[in-house]
């Protein structure tokens, strides 16, 4: 099982991952429940912004306008089709001609006419609708009155003597599309917001492409399914913190995650013990998938059973366990053990089960990671882990060795030499396939037994939340990019930098 092939057992080439709308629309809804907050803000922030913008830079515009009829001088009206034709076509370039401009202008003492000149014909008719638009109300009922006084002279030239008589005007103006004006742009910057807030959706859903089922997962991993573990909402209280924790040791834990978990360990020590293996290392792809709570749940119970257990910490980067298990004392870490500035020994301490679901024979050691040192992750592959591990399985059943994701880190395939078997931890809705199969392929390159995948945090049948995790894991910032190029499976290369800065008691970092 070491060598990691595809289903058909030759060595697999990536196909482009199908597309489907089952798990869109899944995608589509975990990102508006997630991203409500920031829909309703684009949109609000849109629609003030659009508001500011409309109601600062917007000028009154005023338009006087009035209705007239064409006479002659004679008395005689311009009714018939074709006389009324040709007003609607000459009178408007009359209206708005230079001349008429000029003419008006001087009748106001002004240098040039305020405003602008519309006119509309009514087919068929000698009536007109002469509209003069400006900024200020007076100004363009005055220049209406002129236009009106002042166009004879000039359609004289033109029709003859003819005489404009208002049969309607609206008076001095006032601005009725101001209220219109800035209604629409609340609607727009709305619409606004609402399309940008649409396109991050767009990219959030493209982005997110994670595993939701296993039944994916057993169409693109040839490894065993062994189980799920269901989704647990944890509540974040200033007290009783072991109380809230997903741990078997805490007795308020539901008995659909201890059913899970005991499936699981039935299942693997089935494999182990027909095998006869001692090392079983527990990985997952990324951080945040819960591999640790795992880790110490299983050696618990696999404890309770009998088995004389060790739990070893061996993610030197972010040590985890101690916090899992709610060790309130710090203890010498394995990467001091290897380091040998502690004996054996004094790194192994005694996890106290409950007397009343433990076997007499069981019994849980632990090996805590200690305070996070990226030189001490240096010595997982080498000679002295290796003595370490063959030492160990001397004096425990079974070893559970908690490592550092595969898919970004090189520690769990080192490791994977010298350890018989591996249980890999996959979350639900949380992994891309592309980091599992990259994950996967990195750790069965060591030549480990792959045992099989563990679905965990398996919301797909309605469970309530999954309260833990690595969430941004603690103290590595942004994983990858801090520590550089690793090789593949061989060759660390270098490290980048490491995030500095005091430890608490369980020896994880305190940014200052």
């Amino acid at each position: 099982m070491g060598d990691y092939r595809d289903k058909s057992g030759s060595e697999r080439v990536d196909a482009p991952e199908k597309i489907d709308l089952t798990n869109i629309m899944l995608d589509v809804y975990h990102g508006v429940k997630r991203l409500w907050w920031l829909f309703i803000g684009l949109i609000i922030i849109c629609a003030v912004q659009s508001y500011f913008s409309v109601s600062t830079s917007y000028q009154s515009k005023y338009v006087a306008s009035a209705t007239v009829s064409v006479t002659s001088v004679g008395g005689m009206d311009y009714v018939n089709a074709q006389s009324a034709q040709q007003m609607a076509e000459v009178f408007p370039y009359i209206l708005t001609s230079g001349v008429l401009k000029d003419v008006v202008a001087e009748d106001m003492g002004l240098d040039s006419m305020p405003g602008s000149i519309d006119v509309k014909a009514d087919d068929g008719t000698n009536l007109l609708t002469i509209s003069v638009s400006g900024n200020d109300p007076q100004m363009a009922y005055k220049t209406l009155k002129s236009v009106i006084k002042n166009y004879p002279k000039v359609a004289e030239f033109v029709l003859g003597e003819t005489k404009l008589t208002i049969l309607d005007e609206t008076g001095i103006p006032t601005d009725t599309k101001r209220v219109e004006v800035i209604r629409g742009s609340y609607k727009r910057g709305a619409l606004k917001g609402a399309i940008i807030g649409c396109v991050i959706l767009l990219l959030y859903v493209l982005s997110r492409r994670t595993v939701k089922s296993r039944k994916d997962l057993k169409k693109n991993i040839n490894l065993q399914d062994l189980g799920s573990i269901p989704y647990v909402r944890t509540k974040k209280r200033k007290k009783e913190t072991f109380y809230n924790s997903v741990s078997l040791l805490n007795e308020r834990i539901s008995m659909s995650y201890l059913e899970a978990i005991r499936k699981l360990r039935i299942r693997i020590m089935k494999d182990v013990e027909k095998k006869e293996y001692q090392t079983l290392l527990v990985t997952s792809s990324i951080p945040g998938e819960g591999k640790t709570t795992l880790s110490a749940n299983l050696a618990i119970s696999i404890a309770q059973q009998g088995k004389k257990v060790l739990l070893v910490d061996c993610d030197l980067r972010n040590p985890s366990i101690a916090g899992v298990m709610n060790e309130q004392e710090p203890h010498p870490g394995l990467g001091s053990v290897l380091k040998k500035e502690v004996p054996l020994s004094e790194a192994i301490t005694n996890v106290k089960l409950p007397k009343e679901r433990t076997n007499e024979n069981g019994s849980l050691h632990v090996i805590f990671g200690g305070a996070p040192d990226r030189e001490n992750s240096l010595l997982i592959g080498s000679g002295r882990m290796r003595a370490l591990i063959k030492d160990l399985k001397s004096k425990y059943d079974i070893i559970i060795l908690d490592t550092a994701p595969s898919e970004l880190l090189a520690d769990a395939p080192l490791l994977g030499k010298y350890v018989d078997a591996a249980l890999y931890v996959i979350r639900y809705d949380y992994t891309k396939l592309r980091e599992i199969r990259e994950g996967v392929e990195s750790l069965a390159l060591s030549g480990i037994d792959m045992l099989g995948y563990v679905f965990n945090g398996d919301n797909s049948s309605g469970g309530q939340g999954y309260g833990y995790g690595y969430r941004r894991y603690g103290n590595y910032g942004s994983y990858g990019s801090h520590y550089g190029s690793y090789g593949k499976y061989g060759a660390y290369g270098h490290y980048g930098k490491m995030e500095k800065g005091s430890t608490d008691k369980f020896g994880r970092v305190i940014k200052d």
